[in-house]
C-alpha cells in the first residue's frame, strides 16, 4: 500500500508542478534587432509562433520572411548570375543564403587585399560600390561572418496564483505572487551559414513543500538549450543539429503556446519513479533534418541521455497543406475569383516516434525498454486555430524487477481550441487526458483530466499579460487554481 501511495504521489505531483514550472524558453527579441522587423513577423503573440516564425525556426534563423530582406540586398547590388545561384530550391522561394552576400564579399575583399590601389573595373566598380548603403561595421567583422549587435535577450515572468492546489504541498487554498523565471538567450546565424541557440536559467523559482523531490530539467539554475546547426551541409539539403535542445518530435516546442504555465499532457508525462523521460526534455544529441518539396519536414536523431550507457533514437515527419510553407512562400490566391475556404485553410499533421532505455546502467538488473509514438495536426482558418494532440507510450518494466516485469501502457492526448479577438488579444480552450493502465494494482487506472481557459494581451510587443483557469480532477483530489502572469522580453 505505502509503495502504491507514494508512486501515485509522485505521478500526479509531477503533473501538477508543471502548472507553476516555468517555461523552457521565450521569443528572442535579438532577432527583430538583427533583421529589424517588428516581433509580430514571426508572433502571434509571443512566445506562440505564426508561420513565418516557423520557417525561421526551421531554416536555422535565418530570416526568409517575405523575401523583404532579400529584396533589398538583391536591388542594391545586381548580380544575376550570383542571385540565381543563392536563391532557395524551387524557384519562387526567397534567396535563402548560405554563404552571405557574395558580390559584397567579393568587392569587400578587393578592397581589404589591395586598399586604394585594387584594380577596379569602370564597368562595374564605381556603379556597384555607389550603389551599395553606407555601413559602418569593420571590414573585419564582414569577412569573419560576426554579428554586429550582440545576440542576447533576456526573458523574465513573473506569476500571481491562487486556488486550491492539494497537491502543491503545504499551503493549500493560498496566494502566492513570486517571480518565477529570469533567463538569458543567444541565437542567430553566423553568414546564415551555422545557425545557434542558447538558454540560460539564471534564476528560477523552487517550490517549497512536498514538491522538493520533483525537480523538472528546467526549473533550475542551467544551461536549457545550448546547440548549432549548420545549415544545407555539404550542398546537400540536410541540415545537421548538434549540442542539448529538444529532439524534434511534436509540432511545437515548449514555449510555443499561449499559456504560460504547463505544456500539454501529451509532452511532459512521465511513467513511474525510475524514468524521468518526457517528449519535451531537452537533451544531448545529433540530428539531421531537412525541409522537401517546400512541405514537408523530417528530421531523425541519436540521444546520448545522462546516466544511460545506451544510445536511444527518434524520427518524425510533417506536412503542411495550404498557407505559407516551410521557406516562407505565401500560397498565390486569385483575387478575381469568389472567395474560397481552401484561400484561408491551413492544415499541418505530423507524426513521431522515440525509443530507448532506463535503469541504472551499473546494475544488472534488467531495463525498461520503452517507447513513444504520437500523432499532431493543426487547423488554421483566418482567426481560429484547432490543435489536437495524441502520444501512446508502452514501458516493459517501469519497477525495473528481475521478477514479474511490470508493463504500463499510457494513453495521452490534448484538444485545444484558439481565437484571435484582436491582433493583441487572443483566448484559447483546452482539455487533456491521461490514462496510465497496468496489470500491477500500483499501476492500474492512472488518470489525470484537465480543462484550461486562458486569455493573453500584449499591450506592448515584448510584454505579455495573461489570466488563465485550471480545473483538474485527479485520483488524489480536484485542483482549481488561478493565474495572472506578465512575461517580458528585451
Amino acid at each position: 500500500m505505502s509503495n502504491k501511495l507514494r508512486l501515485l504521489s509522485g505521478i500526479i505531483t509531477f503533473c501538477v508542478f508543471q502548472l507553476v514550472a516555468a517555461g523552457t524558453s521565450y521569443a528572442v527579441p535579438a532577432f527583430s534587432r538583427a533583421n529589424k522587423v517588428e516581433c509580430t513577423t514571426c508572433h502571434t503573440i509571443a512566445p506562440e509562433l505564426n508561420e513565418y516564425g516557423e520557417a525561421f525556426l526551421k531554416n536555422s534563423y535565418v530570416y526568409v520572411g517575405k523575401g523583404a530582406k532579400t529584396a533589398k540586398k538583391a536591388a542594391a547590388a545586381p548580380a544575376p548570375s550570383v542571385v540565381a545561384k543563392k536563391d532557395a530550391p524551387g524557384g519562387d522561394a526567397p534567396a535563402i543564403r548560405g554563404e552571405g552576400d557574395a558580390a559584397k564579399l567579393s568587392r569587400l575583399k578587393a578592397g581589404a587585399m589591395g586598399g586604394d590601389a585594387a584594380p577596379q573595373n569602370a564597368a562595374t566598380a564605381p556603379a556597384a560600390v555607389a550603389a551599395e548603403p553606407e555601413e559602418t561595421q569593420a571590414e573585419g567583422m564582414k569577412l569573419a561572418g560576426i554579428p554586429e549587435q550582440l545576440p542576447i535577450s533576456f526573458t523574465g515572468s513573473i506569476n500571481y496564483l491562487t486556488g486550491d492546489r492539494r497537491n502543491m504541498g503545504t499551503g493549500g487554498n493560498d496566494v502566492d505572487f513570486a517571480a518565477r523565471s529570469f533567463k538569458l538567450h543567444a541565437a542567430g546565424n553566423f553568414r546564415d551559414k551555422v545557425g545557434f541557440f542558447a538558454t540560460y536559467v539564471a534564476y528560477s523559482e523552487q517550490e517549497t513543500g512536498g514538491n522538493t523531490s520533483v525537480t523538472p530539467s528546467n526549473n533550475k539554475t542551467d544551461i536549457n538549450e545550448f546547440f548549432l546547426q549548420w545549415r544545407h551541409a555539404l550542398d546537400s539539403s540536410v541540415n545537421v543539429k548538434i549540442g542539448r535542445f529538444q529532439p524534434k518530435l511534436g509540432l511545437w516546442k515548449t514555449n510555443n503556446k499561449l499559456s504560460v504555465t504547463n505544456n500539454y499532457i501529451p509532452y511532459t508525462y512521465t511513467v513511474g519513479n525510475n524514468s524521468v523521460y518526457r517528449v519535451e526534455q531537452t537533451q544531448d544529441a545529433i540530428e539531421l533534418n531537412s525541409v522537401l518539396a517546400k512541405r514537408f519536414f523530417g528530421a531523425v536523431g541519436i540521444v546520448n541521455r545522462k546516466g544511460q550507457n545506451q544510445k536511444e533514437g527518434y524520427g518524425h515527419i510533417s506536412y503542411k497543406f495550404g498557407g505559407v510553407d516551410y521557406l516562407g512562400n505565401e500560397p498565390n490566391v486569385d483575387l478575381d475569383k469568389e472567395e474560397n475556404i481552401l484561400d484561408f485553410l491551413t492544415l499541418t499533421t505530423g507524426a513521431y516516434g522515440y525509443f530507448g532505455q532506463n535503469g541504472n546502467s551499473n546494475s544488472t538488473n534488467p531495463r525498461n525498454t520503452y517507447y513513444r509514438a504520437g500523432l499532431d495536426s493543426e487547423v488554421l482558418y483566418k482567426i481560429y486555430r484547432l490543435r489536437l494532440l495524441a502520444n501512446y507510450g508502452d514501458d516493459d518494466n517501469v519497477l525495473l524487477n528481475v521478477n514479474p516485469w511490470t508493463t504500463v501502457i499510457s494513453k495521452a492526448a490534448t484538444v485545444e481550441g484558439e481565437v484571435t479577438l484582436l491582433v493583441n488579444l487572443i483566448t484559447a480552450a483546452r482539455f487533456e487526458y491521461l490514462q496510465q493502465e497496468s496489470a500491477n494494482p500500483a499501476f492500474k487506472n492512472l488518470y489525470l483530466r484537465r480543462y484550461v481557459a486562458t486569455l493573453g494581451f500584449t499591450p506592448l510587443e515584448n510584454l505579455k499579460l495573461s489570466t488563465e483557469f485550471k480545473y483538474e480532477i485527479a485520483q488524489t483530489g480536484i485542483n482549481r487554481i488561478g493565474t495572472l502572469g506578465a512575461t517580458f522580453s528585451f
